[in-house]
């Protein structure tokens, strides 16, 4: 049974659509952030080294150039819709993280644009309210092309690291994949705490200088 699984697995990894099939899911992940595209990424930088012949230079180029393309796709929609037109971008949790990346975007636009790609859900919340603000098009767009560059080489250096670890490529995968979700979770937490100090900062600087005027 297992046999089975790991060779669909790695007859999977080495079919010529493999690669298209890279570019499609970070492509659909730009505005549609449920398909599994930094884990299938992260699982063929796995089984680079000794399981199959994986060019990591083709891999990282389509899965940079789909995220870039569903980023703007995002921001198109954003741009054309808004994000409050339908039923969904109305409830409680679509619109907290629309106003966060709202506010974020009006005072830390390279930052969290080069940042929310590390964020689950967080970027295309921000990828959308970008378009939605009218954020400038070329500025997003030069962010988010070395955002994509940033997440696409990391992807594979996830897997990269881990490839050889284990003969059985099932487990090569989990153990690629568990890494993969805790350096994530870690990132999550870095990004987030570095983002509410800033805004903590800003929210303390009016204060603090309207004492110092008044003391003078």
């Amino acid at each position: 049974m297992f046999q089975f699984i790991e060779d669909a697995v790695l007859a999977a990894a080495t079919a010529w659509w493999m690669p298209w099939a890279v570019f499609l899911l970070c492509f659909i992940d730009g505005f549609f952030p449920v398909v599994p595209s930094e884990s299938v990424i992260v699982a063929l930088a796995s089984l680079s080294a000794g399981h199959i012949d994986v060019n990591l230079g083709v891999l990282f180029l389509l899965g940079w150039v789909g995220a870039v393309g569903g980023d703007q796709v995002a921001y198109w929609i954003g741009r054309s819709v808004g994000v409050s037109r339908f039923r969904w971008m109305r409830t409680r949790s679509v619109r907290r993280a629309v106003g966060a990346a709202r506010k974020s975007l009006a005072t830390r636009g390279a930052l969290v644009i080069t940042t929310a790609r590390h964020i689950p859900g967080g970027r295309v919340a921000v990828n959308f309210t970008a378009g939605a603000s009218r954020y400038p098009w070329w500025r997003f767009t030069a962010l988010d092309v070395v955002s994509a560059a940033i997440w696409a080489a990391y992807s594979i250096l996830i897997g990269r690291f881990t490839a050889g670890w284990f003969e059985n490529t099932l487990l090569q995968i989990a153990l690629a994949l568990v890494i993969a979700v805790v350096i994530g979770f870690g990132l999550d937490f870095v990004i987030k705490r570095v983002l509410a100090r800033a805004v903590a900062r800003e929210e303390s600087a009016p204060v603090d200088s309207k004492s110092d005027s008044e003391q003078h």
